[in-house]
């Protein structure tokens, strides 16, 4: 990532799909742990220009810079003209601009967002601007959030959706599928979680049908995938060929028939190094009352540890049953508690006796009597 002189800033705005997950991926793909308001915005100040890797996201909804803000709702339309005024929106002659408006966690009493941005549009037009809601040059976004009681605005610097496209990637529409198969978000948050740099090899050790390699060869990541069912191998290929409608080419995706337990000797035999991991382990609700389910996660754990590439920067993240209604999607799992079959003292302890340190958990909801974790984690 371009290192340069002065500190970029940002207004993030997430999803509201995961905000626990939108906070931690910001994070890291902005290298700095951002200002946090309520649950969804965030205020970014970094010393590198991640404008780019923000096209990556899958939890980002919108990046507004440059910006503003205030809680002070008696003089609001004056502070925005003052703004506009003040050049933080430079006027560019031909150039045609929209004003759009977004309510968050119920909005504040008394703002109305449409009036806002008809009042934006007034004064852009006295200074010379065409307003085009339809295609325009620029886009200005005005963010109300009720649970932070800011209102915020600024320049957009995302105008479509990371994750568009996505519902032509989900399971059912691939060639080859499984009702199991990982959502494309999650798959595309666990990449952003675990990448550290472009050239860097992610391996799925249980790649199933592929969700993980299609999202890393939309990436532009390069990736292996192994399997235990050669039916997975070969369906994973199918729809790896399938995605070059999308991309065009997928050269740098792998896949390979084996045993994750195997995956030292595998990954030597095959020349190939690794340096991060992600896994969603074919496992259901009930996996861990077995033995040796458990068992074969653990050793799944610690023979990746020992994988040539793995060292103390290297990540990984995986996903595990837990018991429904644990936490929420807004913050991360904290403390010691009950997960269902273990605990997330038990769960720390036997990924520390694997060679891996956990950073954090967080709750994935499926339905009344289904959950899953991620568990995101460092190679010590």
């Amino acid at each position: 990532m371009r290192c340069i002189a002065e500190h970029v800033q940002a207004i993030l705005v997430g999803s509201g799909w995961h905000p626990s997950l939108f906070r931690t991926e910001m994070e890291i793909l902005c290298k700095k742990r951002p200002f946090r308001f309520g649950k969804r915005v965030m205020l970014v100040d970094s010393p590198y220009d991640f404008f780019g890797d923000l096209n990556r996201s899958a939890t980002l909804d919108e990046c507004l810079s440059p910006f503003g803000l205030t809680t002070d709702i008696s003089s609001l339309e004056n502070v925005l003209e003052g703004w506009i005024n003040d050049n933080n929106l430079e006027y560019i002659e031909g150039e045609s601009v929209a004003v759009r408006w977004l309510r968050i966690e119920g909005g504040i009493s008394g703002i109305n967002g449409q009036k806002l941005a008809i009042f934006c549009g007034d004064v852009l037009k006295k200074k010379g601007w065409n307003i085009n809601l339809e295609s325009p040059n620029v886009e200005l976004m005005i963010v109300i959030d009720g649970i932070s009681e800011h209102i915020f605005w600024g320049k957009r610097n995302i105008s479509n959706h990371p994750r568009d496209g996505w519902v032509q990637r989900v399971a059912t529409e691939r060639p080859f599928f499984k009702p199991i198969s990982l959502d494309p978000r999650l798959a595309r948050v666990a990449l952003n979680f675990v990448i550290r740099d472009s050239e860097d090899i992610i391996c799925d050790p249980m790649c199933g049908t592929g969700g993980v390699l299609l999202e890393g060869a939309l990436l532009n990541q390069p990736m292996v995938g192994i399997d235990l069912d050669i039916e997975m191998v070969n369906g994973t290929k199918q729809n790896l060929d399938w995605l070059k409608t999308y991309t065009g080419e997928v050269e740098s995706q792998q896949v390979f028939h084996g045993n994750a337990l195997d995956i030292v000797e595998l990954l030597e035999n095959k020349g190939v190094q690794i340096n991060g991991l992600v896994f969603d382990p074919p496992y259901g609700k009930n996996a861990w009352k077995s033995e040796k389910r458990q068992g074969l996660f653990l050793d799944v754990l610690k023979n990746s540890r020992k994988a040539k590439g793995i060292n103390s920067n290297s990540k990984l993240v995986c996903f595990l049953p837990i018991k429904p209604g644990i936490q929420g999607i807004n913050e991360p799992i904290i403390g010691d508690i009950d997960l269902g079959d273990y605990s997330t003292i038990q769960l720390k302890s036997q990924f520390n006796e694997s060679g891996w340190e956990i950073i954090s958990m967080h709750a994935i909801p499926i339905h009344g009597s289904l959950a899953r974790m991620l568990i995101y984690a460092n190679a010590i």
